[in-house]
């Protein structure tokens, strides 16, 4: 019998290099035929210099998170060598040089004007940088103009809470924002450009700050507002989805500032035509800003997200949390992109769990209530088992073993950290763990001289919770 020979394994691609993500930006943009994109735009040459340098760090074996990242930069944000105003500055905005440093390359700096919108020329676009964004020119922007022109063109935008990024060379009030066309790539950025620089003031997370919100956070939503049809039906798509998710929303009145866990807020409500725009740029700007301008008089972090994956409409959302839970936000943004969120830099510690203190079981609120973030399923190596402990609610011990066990993964604020750790009695320790993924983080284990009946028959406490439910709580073996 004839049998052909086994596929090949597939040839792994290769991603492009700094130059050929360069030469791609470039050659977007003369399909573009933008220019008014841009104030000053860089000479190609000079940006290949720049991207050959990253090419040949990244040969060298440094990790660059952001190699051949194309980025834009406003007017009001330093960039070395490129003209701000009346003057050529020597050095970088902090947060431009923290980027470079990561890998990205300046494509150029765009302008404060109203521009067309990146889908519908005959519409409004707000400034530049998100246009430029959503036309794949560059990859990610920055911006000092806030959540509106990222909701007009269909992108991220991510605005932190004030003080976590350094100012030094930023010559704005209002702080600044990402724009990217997803939440993966803005938070990235973020990452890198959060934390003092030791020039401009800086703030740092409270000890307590609350990273998740649990599984059914409390969302308030305004009521009233003056939206269009169109803005109104893709605000309601999203409060559909929220609740599909588990969220339980609030209706507020705008005027009341209520929060909740986050603040829901349509980000523009509606999508004027650019000759509009033109001939009345205060009015048409400050009806633009309608719905989210009072978030600039407050201590908060945004995450702005367009309303459905994929969906170029105008009318993305804003989400709204407290000065410092921008994890909050960010996670509660994945819910309308459906992108896995990696965790913002803030202080913390990982915890894993493996009985009561699972999703669904009767000890998790001691995680939630502290704001503990769930991080995902984990799995042990082989290396351990586990026993049935006399408590209550009942729970197992985790001791050296032959199996690999299932639990979860915390994360929790230095101080949260702490007070979870004093709810634990004897016999629970907390001692580490080795994962599969070879880390070894922190786990809720017990005391070696611990005694019970043996689980070995099962690698996962919910399993024995199965059996048990049918069988009732007896000796497992």
């Amino acid at each position: 019998m004839n049998t052909l020979p086994p596929d090949p394994d597939p040839v792994p691609i290769t991603p492009p290099t700094a130059s050929e993500r360069v030469i791609t930006a470039f050659e977007r943009l003369t399909e573009a035929g933008r220019p008014e994109l841009w104030s000053t735009l860089r000479a190609v040459e000079d940006v290949l210099v720049d991207a050959k340098a990253v090419d040949e760090r990244v040969k060298a074996g440094e990790d660059l998170p952001l190699a051949g990242t194309v980025i834009a930069v406003p007017e009001l944000i330093d960039v070395a060598g490129q003209p701000s105003g009346r003057s050529v500055p020597e050095a970088s905005a902090t947060v431009v040089s923290r980027l470079t440093s990561a890998g990205a390359v300046v494509l150029g700096k765009t302008g404060a004007g109203t521009v067309a919108a990146a889908w519908d020329r005959t519409k409004a676009g707000g400034r530049g940088a998100a246009v430029a964004v959503a036309l794949g020119i560059v990859d990610l922007a920055l911006s000092t103009a806030g959540p509106v022109p990222a909701a007009l063109n269909a992108v991220v935008a991510l605005r932190p809470t004030r003080g976590l990024l350094p100012m030094t060379g930023v010559r704005a009030c209002d702080g600044v924002s990402v724009y990217a066309r997803g939440l993966i790539t803005g938070r990235r950025a973020l990452a890198l450009m959060t934390g003092p620089d030791g020039v401009s003031a800086t703030r740092t997370w409270p000890a307590d700050v609350r990273l998740g919100a649990g599984e059914h956070p409390r969302i308030a939503y305004p009521q009233g507002l003056p939206l269009s049809d169109a803005a109104a039906i893709a605000f309601e798509s999203v409060l559909k989805r929220l609740t599909a998710w588990g969220a339980v929303l609030e209706p507020v009145s705008l005027d009341e500032h209520t929060f909740g866990d986050a603040l829901l807020l349509p980000t523009v409500p509606d999508h004027p035509g650019l000759a509009e725009a033109e001939a009345d740029p205060a009015g048409g700007g400050h009806r633009l800003a309608s719905c989210t301008a009072f978030a600039n008089l407050l201590d908060v972090a945004a995450v702005t997200v367009p309303v459905l994956p994929g969906d170029r409409r105008p009318f993305g959302v804003t989400f709204l949390t407290r000065a410092f839970e921008d994890q909050i936000a960010l996670d509660l943004a994945t819910v309308c992109t459906d992108e896995p969120m990696t965790p913002y830099p803030e202080p913390g510690e990982d915890v894993v769990v493996f009985g009561a203190h699972l999703r669904g079981q009767p000890l998790n609120p001691d995680l939630t209530e502290l704001g503990a973030r769930f991080g995902g399923p984990v799995r042990t190596t082989e290396s351990y088992r586990m026993v049935l402990l006399n408590t209550e609610p009942p729970q197992p011990g985790v001791l050296g073993g032959d199996t690999g066990l299932d639990g979860e993964r915390w994360r929790l604020s230095p101080a949260a950290f702490d007070r979870f750790a004093a709810t634990l009695k004897a016999p629970f320790v907390l001692e580490r763990v080795e994962l599969e993924d070879g880390s070894t983080p922190l786990a809720v284990r017990c005391d070696p001289a611990a005694q019970g009946p043996g689980l070995d028959r099962y690698d996962s406490w919910r399993g024995y919770v199965r059996f048990a439910s049918t069988a009732g709580l007896r000796d497992p073996g």
